[in-house]
């Protein structure tokens, strides 16, 4: 079997992860982690199996069959390969809220099963079914007596800042987050954070305390921060316990105007049932079992788009507010549906070491789905943000080939307000002009008239 190193697991030597088409390898050096035989087999992992990826030792004779590296030193761990990967700066608040307590909870079980954990970056939690599940079974030590909290000031940067600033400062963590990988610099959060923030205790000690004394460190300075003083098991639970209690109450404000956008829109309720039986056949007729919701809003379209049987759903769109009630309405549900915030026009790039820490939007995606609906949002990349049709179109068509596609034309009112100024660009945004340049590829299926200004078009690019 030919493996090739995860390119983002080169941090931690001692556990290092591979991948060979559809299965995922860990190979651990022994004498410096965990017995895994104990872990695996013990309360703590059967208590959390659903919040723990399934992972299983590979036998002498699996190694031996796989061809992988043998060596006694080594103990080689399969686990369950993800369906896909999500990162911190994609999630909205709710995810990054409910990852943080997450990992509180699953910290908290440790403690009490005797084990301890060393790593709190939001990396490591990804969502399976839209329920969050621990990816990095490195994290995880033996607990001893007396030791410090080594993942607090990671779990500052990580969860409680970016969060801090969407609930209190009512600013988007995300970009912050996508400019440094490692997290927020609690620095800036302190900056950022509103006067109120400074009569909270876990936020004062958490983040303006320790951004101060961070400041002061040079070289040859010694300081005990937060989280670097020897505990006991019980500190140990009270901070863990402290920090979720005050997780717990934060909350965002919706502050956009596309989060009522579903609510308060020019369809009538005509078009709106007219729409949904387009999008439902589209999905019946074609069979649709995963789909990419391009624009997706609260997830209306979504919502219709399971009940007319499509098995899993990513829903992406830019504005948070609208993102994050799309995340909150299946969060209950048994349907699997996986919110992620993308700028269309500046979506995740390849980012860290050697630029191949993190995937790009485009890598982790491409060509996963078997349909895409893609309703109302042309006329924001195109006419929003100066981006040529035949540009956009050959970008959506990386992600599926069997694509219905709503236009809204030059005399729908919101295009009319978003081509102010830009009357020589809207020369080439036409109707007529998109068939056009959907044919070169693809093969329109159907057409089909939603309003006086909006149209869907359902193609695919059968080559």
């Amino acid at each position: 079997m030919n493996l090739e190193r995860e390119k983002s697991s080169f941090r931690d030597n001692k556990a290092t992860v591979f991948f060979s088409s559809d299965r995922i390898f860990r190979k651990i050096i022994k004498n410096l982690n965990i017995d895994y035989d104990k872990l695996l087999s013990s309360n703590f992992f059967k208590e959390n199996k659903n919040r723990i990826v399934s992972t299983k030792i590979l036998s002498s004779r699996d190694v031996h069959e796989l061809n992988l590296k043998e060596n006694e030193e080594i103990v080689w761990l399969e686990h369950e390969k993800l369906e896909n990967i999500i990162y911190p700066y994609e999630l909205t608040f709710d995810q990054l809220k409910d990852f943080s307590i997450f990992f509180l909870d699953l910290y908290l079980s440790a403690l009490k099963n005797s084990y301890d954990i060393i790593d709190a970056s939001a990396f490591n939690i990804q969502l399976k079914n839209n329920k969050p599940i621990f990816i990095d079974l490195g994290s995880f030590t033996d607990y001893r007596n007396e030791t410090n909290i080594i993942w607090l000031k990671q779990f500052c940067e990580n969860f409680f800042a970016p969060l801090l600033i969407k609930s209190k400062a009512k600013i988007n963590f995300n970009d912050f987050f996508r400019a440094n990988i490692e997290g927020i610099d609690l620095k800036i959060a302190s900056k950022i954070l509103p006067l109120s923030t400074w009569f909270n205790f876990n936020v004062v000690i958490n983040i303006h305390l320790q951004s101060y004394l961070n400041s002061k460190i040079s070289s040859s300075t010694k300081l005990n921060l937060p989280g670097k003083k020897n505990l006991n098991i019980r500190q140990k639970v009270f901070i863990a316990e402290s920090l979720k209690k005050t997780i717990s109450k934060l909350f965002a404000k919706k502050t956009s105007y596309w989060s009522s956008y579903s609510k308060v829109n020019s369809y009538s309720s005509e078009d709106y049932g007219k729409k949904s039986n387009i999008i439902s056949n589209f999905i019946k007729n074609e069979k649709v079992n995963s789909l990419i919701d391009l624009g997706c809003n609260d997830g209306y379209f979504s919502k219709v788009s399971f009940d007319s049987g499509v098995k899993k759903i990513v829903g992406v769109d830019y504005d948070l507010d609208s993102l994050n009630d799309a995340y909150l309405k299946f969060k209950q549900t048994s349907e699997n549906f996986l919110a992620i915030y993308q700028n269309f026009t500046n979506t995740s790039p390849d980012m860290g070491w050697m630029g191949e820490e993190r995937k790009s939007f485009l890598k982790r995606y491409k060509n996963k789905f078997d349909g895409m609906i893609c309703l109302a949002f042309i006329h924001h990349i195109c006419v929003g943000n100066n981006v040529p049709l035949e540009q956009f179109v050959d970008y959506i068509g990386n992600f599926s080939k069997n694509i219905l596609l709503e236009f809204v034309s030059d005399k729908d009112q919101m295009v009319k307000n978003l081509s102010v100024n830009k009357k020589n660009l809207m020369n080439n945004y036409t109707l007529e002009n998109l068939k056009k340049i959907i044919k070169n590829k693809n093969t329109i299926i159907s057409e089909n008239q939603i309003t006086a200004t909006r149209f869907l078009i359902h193609y695919k690019n059968e080559i």
